[in-house]
């Protein structure tokens, strides 16, 4: 991204998980929220869950997922920001925090664009004609589906008109946390959901697209990405929030 458009990073830490438990991975992410993050740089984290996990959006009723057989039996943890549940189990999430000092909403918004829009790109590199969804249908709350896959939103990745990317932010005072979710093929857990292998009988689970995507980013946000490893603060920091949020019933079953 160049001045213009507001973000100025001269580093991107990479982190790059193994699959790991769903509390786990909320927890990284409050964590790496949290962290201050020295001038113009940001972490990019890439990971996946292990087991397949459930994720309520911050604001969906728990009671809610009753109505969704198929995921009963798998984990459940509530998610830190907005929208509808995540059957995380045959995708790929990434995680970026960024510092907002200096940004305006819509700089901060065009962040979700940027990442939505490499991805666009690099699918479309791969013969996966993927687009954004522009135009999406006006929902009353209570209507919504329960899953976010099965949800529009102006700026979600598209492909033959399913969503396989979603996004979304949260912010604290000085930093911004932007996850994602792409969806690589259909899980058992959430059948009706067609993943990128069905919809175009191409695999990208082996992720050896995964480098293309990062040069591509470090393209568009004009900075050098360099493997990098959590600290002890970090990781301190992650197993209290775990512990006090993600496996506290008492978050899980706020709503």
């Amino acid at each position: 991204m160049d001045r213009s458009n507001g973000l100025t990073l001269k580093s991107i830490r990479l982190v790059k998980d193994q699959p790991t438990t769903g509390s786990w991975n909320m927890a990284i992410d409050d964590a790496l929220l949290a962290e201050p993050l020295p001038p113009e740089t940001a972490i990019l984290r890439i990971y996946r869950w292990s087991p397949a996990t459930l994720s309520l959006g911050y604001f969906q009723l728990l009671e809610d997922r009753k109505a969704h057989q198929d995921s009963q039996q798998l984990d459940c943890v509530r998610r830190a920001s907005g929208g509808g549940a995540i059957l995380h189990d045959q995708e790929l999430t990434y995680s970026f925090v960024f510092p907002s000092s200096g940004l305006s909403a819509n700089e901060i918004s065009d962040v979700y664009d940027l990442f939505h829009d490499s991805l666009i790109s690099v699918f479309q590199s791969r013969g996966i004609n993927a687009q954004k969804c522009t135009n999406p249908p006006e929902m009353a709350q209570s209507g919504k589906p329960f899953l976010c896959f099965q949800r529009r939103s102006s700026g979600d990745v598209l492909l033959n008109d399913y969503k396989i990317v979603g996004s979304a932010q949260r912010r604290n005072r000085h930093q911004v946390l932007q996850h994602g979710s792409i969806l690589l093929r259909q899980s058992s857990y959430a059948p009706e959901l067609p993943g990128i292998l069905e919809l175009t009988k191409i695999d990208l689970t082996s992720l050896d697209w995964l480098t293309d995507w990062l040069q591509e980013l470090s393209c568009r946000l004009n900075s050098q990405l360099s493997n990098y490893t959590l600290t002890h603060e970090c990781l301190k920091t992650a197993h209290k929030i775990e512990a006090d949020k993600f496996l506290n019933d008492q978050w899980t079953h706020k709503r």
